[in-house]
Parts: structure tokens; C-alpha cells; sequence
């Protein structure tokens, strides 16, 4: 008989194993994710697991988030990144979503938030979809060839200059899991957050990743004459990778050392069994859209729902206010609000 449990740690080897197997699962699903954010932020993991007859058959990871002042509670799958939600088949889907509403219901939570892709991509016809699909926010999706080589190959010439013009500026990348690479990504990207006017994650974030996923994860870092142009980091399950994270420093931009940090990513999962590569969330038709549009990636529609209220599919669309906040945050020193950020990021659940 299958029933739906909070899973422990003990079995985080099971929940892996699904979670590896399940075409719908992605990196975020891995046990590591829930394990790093509750290292570094403290947010406390609330893995829902089905098992039949011993075995995991169907999971739905969960983290608690609190509003420090008002104290509002929130169940989430999954905060800092843009997917999560339920993975599994048929009355499985049913008992995690029974097990989720009646857990959120013994904390008094107000949101269940559920982030969940559609199973099928929408296709290339981007003329079209522009009328269709206006400006929600889809995933960006490209079906990667078995190898490098043939990888390159497939590019379009136009994108194949671009990724040797880095090459012949003089740019190198190296890629790994080390305290080193992790601080060199960190300089470029919170560089990166504070142009933006973005709160900055903290940096033990991304170290408490690294060590969390331990093979499963690379991070690649760009440079330019030693000094750090752009970094990114990858996480891997099974046959998939997802880029949650990459920055480049805007005083490099003319090197194009983005289209080589990316293209050694790309390379690296071509050349170790990864067959498909999230670049991550955009909203349709805008700059980073178009930038992962040309690797020749797939949009697939995001749905973001509160299981605790009958409404539509949300994708966190910004507030009015937010604009005046990027200002104010840029115009602070990039001292301060690397101290600042973490403290304020930890609560924000994009």
C-alpha cells in the first residue's frame, strides 16, 4: 500500500535514486538543495516522500520560510530557484498533494507554493509564441547532442565566432568544485546582484552547495590576464543539468567571455552524459531570453500556484516598488550591501 511520509536523511540515498530515474525531476529535487539551504539560511526542509513496499516512488521537496517580521509562514517548492513541486505518477501526485495541504494546515501557513513546467516544450515558432504567450515566464531548455564536438557542430556559425572571439581575446576557463572557484563565481556575481540593485545570496550558500552536491555540481569561472571576467555553476541529476546561477562583469563584456563560460558548460555536459541543459527562467521575448534563445533552447510555460487557494498559475511577477528599491540598492556601496544582502535575501524567495 502506498502512503506519503516526511522523509528523514537516513533515506536521502533513497530519494536520490528516484529522483535520478524521474524524467519530470530536476537538480533541485536532489536531497542536497533542502541540505544546503538549511546549512546556510537555516530554513527548516520538509521532504514528502511516497513509498510502496519500502521504496520512494514519488516526492515533493518542501522548506518552510518565515517572514522575520510579520511572521507569515510559507511552504515552498522550492525557494531560490525556479522549479520544484511534485514528481511522480497518477494517485501518488494525490497523496503528496494530501500530505502537503495537511502538513501547511498543522504549521498555519498561508501559502502552499507549488513551481511546476509544463511537460511539453512550446515549440520554435517564436513569432507566434510572442502573440501567445506575451511576457510570461518560461524555462529555457536545449536538448544537448552526445558530445562536444558534436555540440559545436550543431551551432549556428554566427554563435560558433562568438564562443572562438573569447578564445582569440585571450579568455580561459576553468571549471571544478573548489573553495577557490566558489570565491572567484562570488566576485562576479555579486558584483553582478549589486548592478542589478538585487540583495546578494550569501556566500555560504554557495559553498554549502558545493559541498552538498560534491560531484554533481561544477562551477566554471572565466578570466581574463588572471583577473575573474564571469563565473557560473551548474548542478546535474541523472541525465539533466540546470544553470541556476552566472554572472559576467560588465567591464569585460566586449571579450565575450559569457559565450565561453557557457560553451565550456554546455561542452563539459555534452562530454559526461548530460542530454538536457536548463539555462534557467526568463521572461518571454526580453534580453535574457534572446541570450539563451540563440544556444537554441526551448521555452517550456512555468506555472507557479498557491495549493492552498483556487487561482491562477503565477510566475512571481515584480510589484510596482521594486524599481525604486534596485535604485536605492545600487546607489549603496558594494561593501555594505554584501553584508546587507544575505540578510535580506534569505527572506526572499525568488
Amino acid at each position: 500500500m502506498a502512503e506519503a511520509v516526511l522523509i528523514d536523511g537516513q533515506e536521502r540515498d533513497n530519494w536520490n535514486e528516484f529522483v535520478a530515474r524521474a524524467e519530470s525531476a530536476t537538480p533541485y529535487h536532489r536531497f542536497e538543495w533542502m541540505e544546503a539551504i538549511e546549512t546556510a539560511y537555516g530554513h527548516k526542509p520538509y521532504p514528502i516522500g511516497v513509498k510502496q513496499e519500502g521504496k520512494i516512488v514519488a516526492v515533493l521537496p518542501l522548506i518552510l520560510m518565515e517572514q522575520p517580521l510579520t511572521r507569515k509562514k510559507a511552504l515552498v517548492s522550492l525557494p531560490f530557484c525556479d522549479l520544484g513541486g511534485a514528481v511522480g505518477a497518477g494517485i501518488h501526485i494525490e497523496l503528496l498533494s494530501k500530505k502537503a495541504r495537511e502538513l501547511a494546515g498543522s504549521m498555519a501557513t498561508r501559502e502552499l507554493e507549488i513551481r511546476q513546467r509544463e511537460g511539453q516544450g512550446l515549440g520554435f515558432d517564436f513569432d507566434t509564441l510572442a502573440s501567445e504567450v506575451g511576457n510570461q515566464k518560461v524555462s529555457m531548455i536545449l536538448e544537448l547532442e552526445a558530445g562536444s564536438e558534436q555540440q559545436l557542430a550543431a551551432f549556428k556559425p554566427k554563435l560558433r565566432s562568438q564562443i572562438k572571439k573569447a578564445m582569440k581575446n585571450g579568455c580561459t576557463t576553468e571549471l571544478g568544485n573548489n573553495e577557490r572557484l566558489v570565491e572567484d563565481f562570488y566576485h562576479a556575481f555579486s558584483r553582478n546582484m549589486h548592478a542589478l540593485g538585487s540583495p546578494v545570496h550569501s556566500k555560504d550558500l554557495f559553498h554549502a552547495i558545493c559541498k552538498a552536491f560534491g560531484d554533481q555540481v561544477v562551477v566554471a569561472v572565466t578570466y581574463f590576464e588572471g583577473n575573474v571576467a564571469a563565473g557560473g555553476i551548474v548542478l546535474k541529476n541523472g541525465k539533466n543539468a540546470a544553470i541556476p546561477w552566472a554572472s559576467s562583469l560588465s567591464e569585460y563584456n566586449r571579450l565575450a567571455p559569457n559565450m565561453l563560460l557557457y560553451w565550456e558548460l554546455l561542452a563539459h555536459c555534452a562530454d559526461n552524459g548530460i542530454r538536457t541543459f536548463d539555462f534557467g527562467r526568463s521572461t518571454f521575448g526580453e534580453g535574457t531570453f534572446r541570450f539563451k534563445k540563440q544556444w537554441g533552447a526551448q521555452p517550456y510555460l512555468l506555472s507557479w500556484q498557491n495549493w492552498l487557494e483556487k487561482q491562477g498559475a503565477t510566475a512571481g511577477a515584480p510589484g510596482k516598488i521594486r524599481p525604486m528599491l534596485e535604485i536605492a540598492w545600487r546607489r549603496l556601496p558594494l561593501r555594505l550591501v554584501n553584508m546587507l544582502g544575505p540578510l535580506v535575501r534569505k527572506h526572499i524567495r525568488l
